[in-house]
């Protein structure tokens, strides 16, 4: 006896939405996604003969970000001190972004009384000895720092 074609067709189908359905049910529940981070190395940049230095905290995710603190000195103009929150919005997991690496646009918010946010732009670059590259603009320009990072697992109570 031969299955009517109707019933092939649908049991296929069923087939493949179930399939979905699995395949995003695993997307919603990727493990690397909240429990790996960035640790990033301090840096220094210069503007003419002024080092500036910058100080990462570990980049964590949280609700689609990558979220740390960032503080700035300049040892010579410490007016230009900063430091705040970097949110970084996050389109693939911790995991993939630290194995096949990628651009990151967000904005770093200074603590400062009345200060608009600056735009950071972060390149992550698994291959080249885990390097990550920084560039922070402000009003008066844009701050260049090269750095290294590494991926660590957070504890399940952190």
């Amino acid at each position: 006896m031969r299955t009517p074609f109707y019933l092939l067709v649908l049991a296929t189908l069923c087939s493949l939405a179930a399939g979905a359905g699995k395949q995003l049910a695993e997307t919603k529940q990727l493990p690397e996604w909240d429990e790996l981070a960035f640790n990033i190395e301090d840096s220094k940049s210069r503007v003419g003969i002024a080092p500036i230095y910058l100080s990462v905290s570990r980049l964590t995710p949280e609700s689609g970000n990558l979220v740390g603190t960032y503080s700035i000195e300049v040892p010579i103009m410490n007016s230009k001190n900063d430091f705040g929150k970097i949110v970084l919005p996050l389109d693939v997991t911790v995991a993939e972004l630290g194995k096949n690496g990628g651009v990151l646009r967000g904005n770093a918010y200074s603590e400062k009384k009345d200060k608009p946010p600056n735009k950071i732009v972060c390149r992550i670059l698994p291959h080249n000895n885990q390097q990550i590259l920084l560039a922070i603009t402000t009003a008066d320009r844009t701050l260049n720092f090269e750095s290294r990072y590494t991926i660590i697992k957070l504890a399940k109570d952190s």
